[in-house]
Order: structure tokens, then C-alpha cells, then sequence
């Protein structure tokens, strides 16, 4: 890992319209964002689930292969609880994470403990103010 502190730069650009924009990272594509109800962009909420799900996805990637787990297939869904909260306003409430990992014949015992220790590793949920709650399947092959 490289050293730490890590920063992380992003961009925002507003095209001017409701609450349409662009976030830019440099040397990468720019993401068209707005609110929930914008049609064909991403909203902060989408993006705050993501991040987390994405994170679960490369810690259990990394750790299954440091494990000797030969994952053949990793695919995910999430979803988020956004509440409002009487006093507090909106926020998120829970975020559940259902990873279907594809896995060698007597495997799903080294398959749970790695995705109990990615689960703990995901640095995204562990700096979030709602649980984040993993519901693993696995497939045997």
C-alpha cells in the first residue's frame, strides 16, 4: 500500500442545469452525476452505496487470493435505507450487500471467513454511520 496519509482528488463541474453535473478524477472519464430523480446520471446516494459494495468487492478479491480461495466468479447487489430522521433529517439508515462468490467444491467454509475478514477490512464501511450488514451467497462449482 502506498504510504499514508492517502488523498483522494476529485472535480465538480455544475452544467448549469437543475442539479446536473460532471465529477472528474484526473486521467479517468468524467461521471455524469446529479440528484436521484436526474435520468442517466448518478446520484450522491448511488454513489455513497456503490463505494461501499465496490470496496467489499476488492477487499474479498484481495483476500481470497491471498487465502488460496480460487474465486471463479464474484458478482454483487446492494442496496441502501435512506430515512429521514426527525430532528436529524435524511440519512442512511442501513446499507445490506449481497456478494454471490462462484467457488471450488468444499470451499464455502474458506469462502465465509474470507468474506467475514473483507467485511471487517472494508475501510468505506468502516467509516460509515450506518451498518453495513453482508448477506454472502456462494455457488460450488
Amino acid at each position: 500500500m502506498a504510504d499514508l496519509p492517502m488523498r483522494y482528488d476529485t472535480r465538480y463541474r455544475w452544467t448549469g442545469k437543475g442539479a446536473e453535473g460532471w465529477i472528474d478524477v484526473e486521467g479517468l472519464d468524467a461521471l455524469a452525476v446529479g440528484s436521484p430523480h436526474d435520468a442517466g446520471r448518478f446520484s450522491p446516494e448511488h454513489l455513497f452505496v456503490a463505494a461501499a459494495e465496490i470496496c467489499m468487492a476488492n477487499f474479498v478479491t484481495l483476500i481470497a487470493e491471498r487465502s488460496g480461495l480460487e474465486l471463479q466468479s464474484y458478482t454483487s447487489t446492494a442496496h441502501g435505507d435512506l430515512e429521514f430522521e426527525k430532528g436529524a433529517g435524511y440519512r442512511f439508515s442501513a446499507i445490506v450487500i449481497r456478494p454471490c462468490l462462484k467457488i471450488p467444491a468444499g470451499a464455502a467454509s474458506l469462502a465465509q471467513r474470507v468474506v467475514d475478514k473483507a467485511h471487517r477490512s472494508c475501510l468505506v464501511a468502516r467509516s460509515l454511520n450506518c451498518p453495513v450488514t453482508i448477506e454472502a451467497q456462494f455457488e460450488e462449482a
